[in-house]
């Protein structure tokens, strides 16, 4: 398995967030040893709350114990700013993770904080507009790729009725 602290052994110089790009200078967040910080917490937190089913449950014995990575080690020196012109760098990777944009949507189906209202897939308010692959969509099992089976064959179920129903 990789983690950010593996990845820094291998000589990957991990930096925050970007912010912007000037000048030929990419300015960065100074909030990586946070946000490792509280990554690894959650990490944590969810392993604990496995392992404590795992034991209520008495598999203890029959189910491997879940590997643990060791806290996240952020270099103090990260920088903030970095010249993309001076030819040190030779690789960039663009860890950006998964925040999904609905923004060019232009039918009214975005609640506040921009995601889209649904019932387990069904847009109640844009009749016809499904989702899919959002998290827990419509078990816990969505959030991972062999979730998305089941909310195909229900979606695809809704769907064919809603087209039985309407005129031809």
């Amino acid at each position: 398995m990789t983690d950010l602290n593996m990845l820094a052994a291998l000589g990957v110089r991990i930096v925050g967030r970007l912010g912007r790009i000037a000048d030929g200078l990419a300015q960065f967040s100074g909030s990586l040893a946070n946000v490792c910080a509280l990554a690894d917490l959650k990490m944590n937190r969810f392993l604990n709350r496995a392992d404590e089913w795992a034991t209520a449950s008495g598999l203890d014995g029959e189910l491997p114990p879940p590997h643990r990575f060791p806290p996240t080690r952020v270099d103090p020196r990260t920088p903030l700013e970095l010249d993309l012109t001076s030819g040190e760098i030779t690789t960039v990777l663009w860890a950006t993770g998964f925040r999904p944009d609905h923004s060019w949507l232009d039918i009214p189906v975005l609640d506040r904080t921009g995601h889209i209202r649904h019932d387990g897939g069904v847009v109640t308010s844009a009749p016809g507009l499904y989702v899919l692959g959002m998290p827990v969509l419509r078990t816990r099992a969505s959030t991972y790729i062999h979730g998305t089976g089941g909310d195909s064959a229900a979606l695809a179920g809704h769907l064919h009725s809603f087209l039985g129903s309407r005129p031809r």
